[in-house]
């Protein structure tokens, strides 16, 4: 079991970080909040000083859940006094930022991971099994969201907003994961407004012989969707990156849906359960994954096409 400090008590930490550490087994023993909020049957500390969670005694961990541009203040504030960090993607805005806290992570020895929770679910390894061998592999990935609030994080340039940082990152995520390594080209727009990418759409072609098909809104009805084609096969997942606990994969034919293939898990708890392990074995960060797909995010921002709303 490992006891866990809360930076930051959101939306995201009230209805899903907090409640999986929880249920998962593991202590939930201090919490950081700027508004105190804490969740109704929690005894633990309450503090609006995040300092004070990282220096606290009752913690072996912090999960930083924080807004995108305080995760790299916070994270190497954690590592630098060697505690351990789990921190919700993105880890760092830019590439540069994740190579400053890999770096804070060797120099003091602590290990850090990013919450890329969809690692974690059975669905996307049985799929990677399913694809060994494959000479040629299209991954089409949507994620939408309908959003307009422009007072909110993910509306604002000075809180680290927009499509690509805040799910973007799951298209990029699933191209690695199938083997994707190093980008042959990129076309595409982002559709901004205030700085902020309302939409970001495209394709990135890999050296590996895979090709992401990247679509992802904050300014449409909530969906989700992964298609993944070889030359002769099809699956379909319908719900890629934030699954029920029972989950489905769709392996299609051109009449439809060839047959079914379930898993039950919850992604979260085995995030939580995996990082605790590493944490308790004294495993070394390895940020690899997490410094090529902000590299890859900061050519989206680069090269893409910029449009007007």
């Amino acid at each position: 079991m490992t006891r866990f400090g809360l930076l930051g008590y959101g939306k995201f930490a009230r209805e899903i970080a907090a409640p999986a550490i929880t249920e998962s087994g593991h202590a939930l023993t201090c919490i950081g909040s700027n508004r105190q909020a804490h969740p109704t049957d929690y005894v633990g500390p309450v503090t609006a000083d995040y300092d004070q969670v990282i220096a606290s005694d009752q913690i072996d961990a912090v999960y930083v859940v924080l807004p995108n541009h305080r995760h790299l203040e916070y994270t190497t504030k954690a590592l630098t006094q060697g505690v351990p960090v789990l921190c919700e993607k993105p880890l760092g805005l830019t590439a540069q930022e994740v190579h400053v806290i890999q770096d804070c992570a060797r120099t003091h020895h602590t290990y850090v991971q990013e919450a890329f929770m969809v690692a974690h679910h059975p669905q996307w390894h049985w799929m990677r099994e399913q694809l060994t061998g494959a000479p040629q592999i299209h991954l089409a990935a949507a994620f939408q969201y309908y959003n307009p609030d422009s007072q909110n994080i993910r509306n604002r340039a000075d809180t680290g907003g927009g499509a690509r940082l805040d799910i973007g990152c799951y298209g990029l995520w699933a191209a690695h994961w199938l083997g994707a390594r190093s980008i042959k080209r990129v076309e595409g727009f982002q559709t901004r407004e205030a700085g902020v990418d309302l939409e970001t759409v495209g394709r990135l072609v890999f050296h590996e012989g895979i090709t992401l098909q990247l679509d992802v809104s904050m300014r449409r009805a909530r969906f989700q969707q992964a298609i993944i084609q070889t030359p002769d096969q099809c699956w379909m997942m319908p719900r890629p990156f934030n699954p029920p606990e029972d989950a489905i994969v769709w392996t299609m034919d051109p009449q439809g849906i060839a047959s079914e293939h379930r898993f039950r898990a919850n992604q979260y708890h085995l995030m939580l359960d995996a990082f605790s392990t590493a944490v308790t074995a004294g495993t070394e960060a390895d940020l690899s994954t997490s410094l090529r797909i902000a590299s890859w995010s900061d050519t989206i921002r680069d090269e893409f096409i910029i449009r007007s709303s």
